[in-house]
């Protein structure tokens, strides 16, 4: 099976063995969900543009720390604007290590690309098409002109897409996840040049964005 977390195939992983040896993860959430065939269905639902906006703070923050910015400072301004509380257990213990590890600081830096994805679904960005190659960080970084001042204006003018255009974007991602795991899993390249850690990054916000299986943050899969 695959790690929901990192991608690693390993042929021991499955409900009984759930933790990837790769990165950690556990996987038994998820891999609870797909044995128990009659587990109650849990609905989706759209985070509102609020919840959005929030959340692409937070995460530019964790990127901005992986960089090299003042961590300090930057959990100052999260708690001095009440952001605190949204910020991730995960994101929390990074926020407090002062020697994170070098797979905290690699997962913390690919964040930016789950951010393009949130920004985009609020008509912050441009096309999230491309699942090739990485966003354009200056664009981000454009955005964010606000940072370590007031972020309220950012937050409450906030708007998402339309549902259907979201939707649209989440079976683009989802499809193209599924032809890389595909492509790993059977030995094959990897088509239309597609960039793994990208997509994976994508598929990542886009399922907390739907509320996919109800997940918080720091449980959010990537089924494919």
């Amino acid at each position: 099976m695959f790690c929901t977390s990192c991608d690693n195939e390993d042929k021991k992983l499955d409900v009984n063995n759930p933790v990837c040896k790769e990165c950690g993860f556990d996987n038994s959430y998820v891999y609870g969900l797909v044995a128990e065939d009659d587990e109650a269905d849990v609905e989706d639902e759209l985070r509102d543009s609020k919840s959005c906006a929030q959340r692409c703070v937070v995460l530019y923050s964790v990127v901005a720390v992986a960089h090299g910015d003042d961590r300090t400072k930057i959990v100052s301004w999260l708690r001095e604007h009440n952001l605190w509380k949204l910020v991730s257990t995960q994101e929390q213990e990074f926020f407090s290590s002062t020697k994170p590890t070098e797979q905290q600081i690699v997962n913390a830096t690919w964040r930016v690309e789950a951010l393009h994805l949130l920004l985009w679904s609020l008509n912050k960005v441009q096309s999230t098409s491309s699942l090739t190659e990485m966003c354009n960080v200056e664009e981000i970084q454009s955005v964010f002109g606000f940072f370590l001042s007031d972020p309220q204006e950012f937050i409450e003018s906030s708007v998402l897409r339309n549902e259907n255009e979201i939707d649209s974007r989440n079976e683009l991602i989802y499809q193209s996840h599924w032809k890389v795991r595909d492509a790993q899993l059977n030995g094959k390249s990897i088509p239309n040049k597609l960039n793994p850690s990208v997509i994976k990054e994508r598929h990542y916000a886009i399922n907390w964005l739907t509320g996919y299986c109800g997940q918080e943050w720091d449980d959010v899969t990537t089924d494919t």
